[in-house]
């Protein structure tokens, strides 16, 4: 108890009779008078009547003290005290033989304290943005970054302070803590959560307040020239320590004017945004901008649906994303994560973006884990505020060049681009990045190529072709209209003119366009049927009504999925001639018969174009990653450069040792045991019989050896072990999360002796757990990965200690046979609770003996690839003291590490992560972000640990189709893999640790080589007989993905190995070895 012993000594000088010299500690701290007043939604927010109308969990208490504001205000603060267990049990592996512990349990790491306060807030205005604001006064924190504020607003996150300096002794400043929050209701609920991931902190806060926020003006590019793609404002930091980053998007002239022009040219890539005004060629630069912090951002205007909205987008940290951004989910290790805006990329961590158009506001779970459809709800209830004057004008941005009309026939017209040659490269036109971006995404996630035309106001057009047989674009999408406000009011930013040059090009060369977020109109051949939907309070399911014009997308029809946080206008058609239903939206108050979500329109000039009336936020949305399948396929034919792979990988850290419960209290530390493991090894039987064609699916060990030897030696009656102990020791010294040691520094923490491994194999395998996997039809069930012997936190560790965590376990994975297995990985770790990446001693240690592929943890976002989710991190000197190292971004959950049943996880869910409800919220809410990084394409593992695959005693539930007893793994998994199944046909294979390294390695070398593919037309126009892969160098070092729809392909001027999966369209992989590859297909697509 020595924290708290220090803790109260250093309070104890903040005590009633000290309140007149001490009312404003702060020798900066702010007077009445510098400082606004306003009307206090919360009931007693400056606790001058105590705690009346607050409740508390942990350890809270009113200080009758005065304020931030220089004891000007009422007589009282609160006090949170978040305190650790007792640290007379934090040895790692205790020797005393009075401990509970001398089982052999292996504390993994100290639980996340937390203390909290909530009030309800009343007399809310529904749709209504509010500035949650408090100040808060460090008193005692003895540990730097280990501790900080979390804020929620109806158990969704709305921001986090910064994490605590290490304060000793009293004399700190208030700060100051704003966040924005969205009411859905008229009652809404805050509660302020003290948590620290390790030791104590003991904070004063005071002044809450909740008030609405001022509207804020929509916004649009200006006319700023900028040379690059864009640029960053960062603002100067707040008193919380944290920054607001600002995307400028520059608009300027483009170079080349119109579909003939040649005076110019644009350069391309994956992407590639189009911004710059210098003569010549444009620049082109990949953007990705990351915010260190929850921020509200308002994009420029609605789209069609005309209406700017101020979208608050907020992503939590403490066990996360995610989402992702993301991110995502609930860790059981500490760490933060921002929100991530993203030019021509993906969000790196659960998120949320805002977008032009579409009301997302921030519907992105906590990285906490708290993804529930409330939290999506918070974000459409800022867009139900849109009147009918606004809907009206936007239902005026029709071009007058739309080639739509009542008396137009749904017959095509015969192509004009016989012999043509077009480049697959997808146009994106929007009215500012974040828009932009919201297109891009899915494209990215495929590895399409792809450019961005920022169109903020009046400009010229890319040059849509090289000449009458040579296209330069394969599809084109078009964001909200490209709607802007002006002094006029709002409209397009093309000219109609250019609307028809695009609407020419199309039919020149049959090149297909999407619409997204757009509002009903004769030019789609459909009206509104209402002002709009939803308030945030409601739900309308969308879901696909026919699939047929986009197979390949293997897609169900029917499958509801959720419009929270979407603004949308349901419509009916009125041009059946020209139109075609493929989506529709459900019932619900307001709304009593289905209407149509979404169209493809083909006009009797051939033109072709796929609309959504609904808003798009695939950064952090489900339902839109999940719609963007259908399009994407469309508007490629199924024919376009890139793969769709589904790889889910569930990795289970810390087998072989025990683990320390969170729940029941003082349980004895629990190991699984061998009929947990051949409870799964039926279940993964199961569900290989219901998953779709293609499928593989196991789960992957990451085992310590210590576990085994502490299990033989403590058992061992006989003396054959020797040495007659394993591997124990103090529990090093907590560090920073992200702590960067000094090289060659540090003492030495395992016990002297232990050299080498020279355990005998009688003395490994007297152990049942262990022995079970000498059976190779056992051990090749699952995948396995080293997770160092004893499980040592590397952060501050010695080469010495780090060589021997390596080396120790590969000895022991040798002697007991596990390196034999058919999914072995023996170039790979998993990090003892992701430790040591920041410790160059340690990663020089790795790699010394062959360890070269790690993974990290993506709630936090220094150990994730910034530029692109879909690349792995190479370790540097700077950012981690060695180079070259591979870093993997992995997925947490909510299923926390120390628990074995659904009880345990429930509990410390609620109790650490805001979490409410049951089980199966907690299993909805991972459903909601997990569900999202699959079908946006990211292979990411998923972090659990040896105690959640408990499954001999549990009791059994219900997880959609399955009954009966599931572990907290299978359940998780269960609940993931129904869903995917319900929503697509796709097969799901797991990876092994060193493949999923070499998965993500290839996509970065892919990107690195800038492929492109064209199309070549048949003479007549009316099919694509062949395609044309080319790249930087016409080189690559791994091969090119080509999907194609059916059949299969020949190629000239390189090789190529074919790849089908399940019902998944074939994938032809292409070897460029320095000239073109032609692939003549076997099955033309047709394009008439």
């Amino acid at each position: 108890m020595r924290y708290i012993a220090v803790a109260i000594a250093a309070l104890s000088a903040l005590r009633v009779s000290d309140a007149a010299s001490m009312c404003n500690p702060s020798v900066t701290g702010m007077d009445t008078a510098d400082r606004p007043r306003h009307t206090n939604k919360i009931f007693n927010g400056d606790f001058g009547n105590g705690l009346d109308g607050f409740n508390t969990s942990g350890s809270v208490e009113h200080i009758p003290l005065a304020g931030q504001d220089g004891c000007e205000d009422s007589d009282g603060v609160i006090q949170m005290i978040a305190v650790p267990k007792d640290e007379q049990s934090q040895s790692v592996h205790p020797t005393d033989s009075s401990d509970s512990s001398e089982t052999g349990g292996v504390e993994k790491r100290d639980t996340i304290t937390s203390s909290s306060v909530s009030t309800d807030i009343k007399s809310l205005t529904v749709g209504t943005n509010y500035t949650v604001e408090f100040f808060y006064y460090v008193v005692y924190s003895p540990k730097a970054n280990i501790c900080r504020i979390q804020a929620y607003w109806d158990n969704l996150s709305i921001g986090n302070s910064s994490y605590f300096p290490a304060v000793l002794i009293i004399g700190g400043d208030w700060v100051e803590f704003n966040a924005t929050a969205t009411a859905t209701k008229t009652t809404g609920t805050l509660k302020l959560v003290i948590a620290c991931s390790t030791g104590t902190a003991q904070v004063y806060i005071d002044d809450i307040s909740a008030t609405k926020k001022a509207v804020a003006s929509s916004s649009t590019t200006s006319s700023t020239t900028v040379k690059a793609t864009s640029s960053t404002a960062t603002s100067k930091p707040t008193s919380t320590g944290t920054s607001t980053q600002i995307n400028v998007a520059a608009n300027a002239a483009f170079v080349s004017v119109s579909a003939t022009s040649s005076s110019g040219s644009s350069t391309t890539s994956k992407s590639t945004t189009v911004t710059s005004s210098s003569a010549g060629s444009t620049s082109t630069a990949p953007s990705i901008t990351t915010v260190s912090r929850p921020t509200t951002t308002t994009s420029a205007g609605a789209g069609a649906a005309a209406v700017a909205i101020a979208a608050a987008s907020s992503a939590a940290a403490s066990s996360a994303a995610a989402s992702s951004a993301g991110s995502s989910s609930s860790s059981s290790a500490a760490g933060g994560v921002g929100l991530t805006t993203v030019v021509g990329a993906v969000s790196s961590a659960a998120g949320g973006v805002s977008s032009a158009a579409t009301s997302v506001a921030g519907a992105v779970s906590s990285a906490a884990g708290v993804a529930s459809s409330a939290a999506a709800s918070a974000a459409a209830s800022a867009a139900g505020a849109v009147s009918s004057a606004a809907s009206s004008v936007a239902s005026g941005l029709t071009a007058s060049g739309s080639s739509s009309s009542a008396a137009s026939s749904s017959t095509s017209s015969s192509s004009n681009a016989g012999d043509a040659t077009v480049d697959s490269t997808v146009l994106i036109i929007a009215a500012d990045s974040d828009t932009a971006s919201t297109a891009s995404l899915g494209l990215l996630s495929y590895g399409i190529p792809y450019e961005i035309v920022i169109r903020g106001s009046a400009g010229p057009l890319p040059s849509l072709n090289s000449s009458s047989t040579q296209g330069n674009y394969g599809s084109i999408i078009i964001m909200s209209s490209i709607a802007v406000s002006s002094s006029s009011g709002w409209g397009s930013a093309l000219t109609d003119d250019q609307w028809t040059a695009l609407y020419t090009y199309q039919t020149s060369f049959n090149v297909r366009m999407v619409r997204l977020n757009e509002y009903p109109g004769s030019e789609f051949g459909t009206t509104p049927v209402g002002p709009g939907c939803c308030d945030g309070l409601l739900d309308q399911t969308i879901s696909f009504t026919d699939v047929s014009d986009f197979p390949t997308a293997n897609i169900n029809k029917n499958a509801g999925v959720s419009t929270l946080g979407l603004w949308h206008v349901p419509a009916t058609i009125t041009d059946t001639s020209t139109t075609k239903q493929v989506a529709k939206f459900g019932i619900t108050t307001g709304f009593t018969s289905d209407s149509v979500a979404g169209v493809i329109n083909n006009f009797s000039d051939g033109r072709e174009q796929f609309v959504w009336f609904i808003g798009w936020a695939p950064a952090w949305s489900l339902t839109s990653n999940f719609l963007q399948h259908a399009h994407i396929h469309w508007m490629t034919r199924g024919l376009f450069l890139g793969k769709r792979k589904i790889h889910l990988s569930c990795q289970i850290d810390d087998v072989q040792l025990a683990t320390e419960l969170y729940y029941p209290a003082n349980s004895p530390d629990f190991k699984i045991e061998v009929a947990d493991l051949e409870a799964h090894v039926t279940w993964q039987k199961n569900l290989a019989g219901r998953l779709p064609a293609g499928s593989e699916f196991w789960l992957e060990f990451g085992h310590n050896g210590n576990g085994d030897i502490i299990d033989a030696t403590l058992n061992d009656t006989n003396s054959i072990c020797n040495p007659e102990d394993a591997v124990y020791y103090d529990m090093p010294n907590g560090t920073a999360l992200e702590f960067q040691k000094d090289l060659g520094t540090g003492v030495d923490i395992w016990p002297t002796g232990y050299e080498t491994y020279s355990w005998s194999k009688a003395c490994a395998g007297m152990d049942e757990f262990s022995a079970w996997f000498k059976d190779s039809g056992n051990l090749n069930q699952f995948a396995h990965v080293s997770h160092t012997f004893s499980h040592l936190s590397l952060n501050n560790a010695t080469t010495h200690d780090a060589t021997r965590e390596i080396k120790f376990n590969q000895a022991w994975l040798t002697q007991v046979g596990i390196d034999q297995a058919t999914k072995w990985s023996p170039h790979g770790i998993i990090p003892p609770a992701i430790t040591g990446l920041h410790n160059g001693d340690a990663i020089k240690a790795w790699m010394d003996n062959g360890i070269i592929y790690v993974v990290g943890d993506n709630t936090r976002p220094v150990l994730r690839n910034t530029d692109n989710p879909y690349w792995p991190l190479i370790s540097t000197v700077a950012a981690n003291g060695y180079a070259g190292l591979t870093i993997v971004p992995r997925f947490s959950t909510a299923i926390y590490f120390n628990c074995h049943t659904m009880e345990c996880t429930l509990n410390e869910w609620i109790a650490t992560s805001a979490g409410k409800g049951t089980y199966f919220d907690l299993l909805a809410s991972s459903k909601a972000s997990t569900v999202r990084n699959l079908l946006a394409l990211q292979s990411d593992p998923y972090m659990f640990h040896q105690a959640n695959m408990h499954q001999t005693t549990v009791d059994s539930i219900t997880i959609g189709t399955q009954t009966g007893k599931m572990s907290l793994v299978s359940s998780w998994t269960e609940t993931m893999v129904q869903e995917m199944m319900r929503l697509t046909n796709w097969p799901m294979t797991s990876l092994t640790h060193d493949n999923i390294a070499h998965y993500f390695l290839d996509r970065k070398t892919l990107d690195g080589c800038n492929a492109k593919l064209s199309y070549t037309y048949s003479s007549d126009g009316n099919s694509v007989k062949a395609v044309t892969v080319t790249a930087d160098g016409n080189k690559c070092a791994v091969p090119v993905p080509v999907t194609i729809p059916s059949g299969s392909a020949t190629a000239s001027g390189g090789s190529l190995t074919s790849d089908v999966v399940g019902s998944e369209p074939p994938i032809q992989w292409v070897t460029l070895a320095g000239s073109p590859v032609t692939l003549t297909l076997s099955s033309p697509v047709s394009i008439g």
